[in-house]
């Protein structure tokens, strides 16, 4: 359990890390992948909800650290995002990709929609439409596609490293 921690550790210091420094700055088809939910998405479907939902707030809590306009925004919507996504969990074969790229397609929406109506609040005049059509869209397909990558990469690491590991205690 200590390991799986510090892993996820690893990981998210990784994720806000590259997604901070190197994917703001790399556009593709004009909108840039966010990395940081293919993370929470893929560790809510894998470990449950409550692992989801503390890799979620950790997550936002350190892209809010970094980036945010107000501290806790983000990671309160990672946090709803992971359980809501770790309660999904028992439903589906976890490791299926297909359910991997069906929940990040929807997860992008419904996180960069929440990010859309917190924008609103804080009175930044924005086009909803436009915004859907030319940012929110087109993101989410990048991420799911960028999400079966990574997710096969974390299911690999999460099979060699964890999955053999209680078993061979003693």
């Amino acid at each position: 359990m200590r390991n799986k921690v510090i892993f996820y550790i690893i990981l998210i210091f990784t994720f806000v890390i590259i997604q901070v420094n190197f994917l703001n700055f790399i556009s593709i088809f004009g909108v840039i992948p966010n990395i940081v939910i293919v993370l929470i998405v893929s560790i809510a479907l894998l470990e449950g909800k409550i692992h989801g939902a503390a890799v979620g707030f950790s997550v936002g809590l350190c892209m809010d650290a970094v980036v945010g306009v107000a501290l806790g925004f983000q990671a309160l919507l990672g946090m709803l995002l992971g359980f809501a996504l770790g309660n999904t969990n028992k439903r589906f074969f976890k490791e299926n990709l297909l359910v991997m790229f069906i929940c990040t397609f929807i997860s992008t929406i419904l996180f960069e929609c929440a990010m859309f109506l917190g924008s609103y609040i804080y009175g930044i005049p924005l086009d909803f439409i436009l915004t859907l059509k030319n940012i929110i869209f087109p993101e989410a397909i990048l991420n799911s596609v960028l999400g079966l990558i990574l997710f096969f990469i974390i299911v690999q690491i999460n099979k060699r490293w964890f999955y053999n590991q209680g078993k061979n205690r003693y």
